[in-house]
C-alpha cells in the first residue's frame, strides 16, 4: 500500500471542512479537477471510499471520518515542526492564524494584529471571525493559532491570558428619557427593555449577568443579527442595550442616533482574553506577546 502524501491529506481535510469540491479547490489554490484527482488517488492508495458525493454536497463516510481525524493530527504535528523552529529563532514567521469573536473582531482585532506584526515583522497574519464555541474548538484543534474572546467561559484546556477588563455602557436612543443622564446606577436600568443578541453570542451571557445586577427581567433576544444591527434597532426604539466600550466609537459615532451612558454599581462588563493551544511550541512567544497586546487593547478602551 502506497503512503498518502501530505498534500493529499490537506486536500481531504479541506474537502471535509468545506463540504464542496469547488470550495475546497479555492481554499487550496488548486483547480477543481486537480483536487478531485488527488482525492481519487488518496482513496485508491487507502483502498477505501472516504467521501460520499451527493447533489447537495460531500460528506465523509464512516471510514473517512476516522481517517480525517488521524489526518488532522498528522498535519497538526507537521505544523508544530515549523512552530518549533520559530520558537528556537525566538520569533514567529510564516502564517499566524488569529480569530476573534464577532463582538470583538470589528473593534479590537486589527489593533492587536498590528501590534503582533510589530513584534514579529516576518509574520503573515490570517484574520477571521468565529463565534465563541467555534473559536475554542478551532484553537484546540490547531485550526487557528491565537484567539481573542471574552471570558469567563469554558475554554476546554486552552491557555488563557487576560488582556483587559472591558466595561459595558448602556446605549439608548437620543429621544430616550435616560439619554439626559451623564451616568446611571445599574439598579436604575431595571425597568428598561434590554435588547440582547441571540443565544450563541457570549456577549449575550455577559449582558444577562448585567441584567441580573440591574434586576432587569424585561429583555428580548434579537435573532439572526449582529451588534451593529442591534445598535441600530436601539437607535430607532425606546429600548436599550449594553455595548462593550470598544464598540462605542463605531456603533455610537456622531449621527448614529445613539447615546451611551456609563454604569455604576459593580464590575459591569467582560474580560477580553487571548487563548491558544498550550502544547503549541510557540506558546512561550505568545506569553511574551500578552503584555504588548494588553497595552494596545487598554489604549483603545481608554479613548
Amino acid at each position: 500500500m502506497e503512503r498518502p502524501t501530505l498534500r493529499q491529506l490537506e486536500y481531504a481535510v479541506a474537502l471535509a471542512d468545506s463540504g464542496s469540491f469547488s470550495r475546497a479547490a479555492v481554499e487550496c489554490h488548486v483547480s477543481q479537477p486537480g483536487l478531485s484527482a488527488q482525492i481519487a488517488e488518496l482513496e485508491r492508495r487507502l483502498a477505501v471510499v472516504l467521501f460520499e458525493r451527493t447533489r447537495t454536497g460531500t460528506t465523509p463516510t464512516p471510514a473517512g471520518a476516522e481517517m480525517l481525524s488521524r489526518a488532522r493530527a498528522i498535519l497538526r504535528d507537521v505544523d508544530d515542526v515549523l512552530r518549533a523552529a520559530d520558537a528556537h529563532r525566538d520569533t514567529v514567521a510564516g502564517v499566524l492564524r488569529v480569530a476573534a469573536i464577532p463582538t470583538i473582531a470589528p473593534y479590537l482585532l486589527s489593533t492587536v494584529a498590528r501590534q503582533l506584526r510589530r513584534l514579529w515583522p516576518d509574520v503573515q497574519l490570517e484574520l477571521s471571525e468565529m463565534r465563541t464555541s467555534e473559536l475554542v474548538t478551532a484553537a484546540a484543534e490547531a485550526r487557528i493559532d491565537l484567539g481573542l474572546l471574552a471570558t469567563p467561559i469554558e475554554t476546554a484546556g486552552l491557555a488563557v491570558a487576560d488582556l483587559a477588563f472591558e466595561p459595558f455602557v448602556l446605549a439608548v436612543s437620543e429621544s430616550n428619557p435616560l439619554a439626559k443622564f451623564g451616568a446611571l446606577d445599574i439598579a436604575d436600568v431595571g425597568d428598561v427593555e434590554i435588547l440582547l443578541l441571540e443565544d450563541g453570542h457570549c456577549l449575550r451571557d455577559h449582558a444577562l449577568a448585567a441584567c441580573q445586577l440591574a434586576g432587569a427581567t424585561n429583555h428580548r433576544d434579537i435573532h439572526h443579527t449582529g451588534l451593529s444591527v442591534l445598535a441600530q434597532m436601539v437607535a430607532s426604539s425606546e429600548s436599550a442595550t449594553f455595548l462593550p466600550a470598544s464598540a462605542v466609537a463605531v456603533e455610537a459615532r456622531e449621527g448614529s442616533g445613539l447615546v451611551t451612558i456609563p454604569l455604576r454599581g459593580g464590575d459591569i462588563g467582560r474580560t477580553v482574553s487571548m487563548v491558544w493551544r498550550p502544547s503549541d511550541p510557540r506558546s512561550r512567544l505568545y506569553v511574551n506577546a500578552v503584555p504588548h497586546a494588553a497595552e494596545v487593547v487598554e489604549s483603545v478602551l481608554a479613548d
